[in-house]
């Protein structure tokens, strides 16, 4: 193990990434199925609003969109019969013998314009009746609240039974991945950081000392602190979920670690 040394620079524990889980609709919270700390998976459903009266009218409308397929199935042989109909009639002899009259060939040709009107309208009730039973699906759909990725439960705002608005924030979630550190280096140290050297994270007196590297370096001063800004991801710890918010110490290796893409000359601060 390293040993500690009081030199080093400030920096806090951050995670890969953070979201809040939020209410994509106003209703009634019917389950939370996660507690602070419970980790979950992408797709995991971590909370339900109370969706019944989305589910009966989804069900309804996918049985009558099933009743208007089936009409539709009946207009297309209706459409096609008539088609036959009069085309039988057209190419006839009897149309040059006389046999058959002006009327009923007219007959025949307005029966295949019905026939292909009705089914445009059947169509149309199809098409309207699909789009009536895709959103009634978003809403039930959007009742399950779930994980936009691997991660754990980093806090939880509501419990079942309460009334929730839209956009409301539901549970804050923290990605699982690397653990990282955002380090505050003074401008006049830069030089002494470059990509890929190896560093050690000093938690507290109590916490061994943890293994990293610097992995990005901000390109300019920050104005305000007159710091540069640093990641350095932690190599042993396989989540930062327990430390986000954690103020730490870094400082470099003995070694000073891979050096080998050297950071360039300190950046120059510019105001906004």
């Amino acid at each position: 193990m390293t040993t500690r040394v009081e030199h080093g620079w400030l920096g806090v524990f951050i995670a890969e990434a953070a979201v809040d889980l939020s209410a994509r609709a106003e209703g009634v919270v019917e389950s939370v199925r996660v507690q602070v700390g419970t980790r979950i998976r992408q797709g995991e459903v971590v909370a339900v609003l109370e969706g019944r009266p989305a589910r009966q009218a989804l069900a309804v409308a996918e049985a009558e969109l099933l009743s208007i397929r089936a009409e539709h199935a009946m207009a297309v042989l209706e459409r096609q019969e008539a088609g036959d109909r009069l085309k039988r009639r057209v190419t006839s002899d009897q149309v040059l013998k006389g046999a058959l009259s002006e009327e009923e060939l007219a007959t025949a040709r307005y029966q295949e314009r019905v026939a292909g009107a009705k089914l445009d309208m059947v169509h149309a009730r199809v098409v309207e009746q699909e789009a009536r039973t895709a959103h009634l699906r978003r809403q039930v759909e959007e009742a399950s609240i779930r994980a936009p990725f691997d991660g754990v439960v980093a806090r939880r705002f509501v419990h079942p039974g309460e009334m929730v608005r839209t956009g409301q924030p539901l549970l804050h979630v923290l990605r699982e991945g690397s653990t990282q550190v955002r380090v505050a280096i003074p401008a006049a140290r830069i030089r002494d950081v470059s990509l890929g050297m190896g560093v050690v994270v000093e938690v507290d007196a109590q916490s061994p000392v943890l293994q990293g590297h610097v992995a990005q370096v901000a390109p300019e001063v920050d104005v305000a602190s007159l710091m540069v800004f640093a990641i350095v991801e932690v190599d042993n710890l396989p989540s930062a979920a327990g430390l986000a918010g954690t103020v730490v110490r870094v400082r470099p290796t003995t070694d000073g670690g891979a050096q080998a893409n050297a950071v360039p000359p300190p950046p120059q601060s510019r105001a906004e």
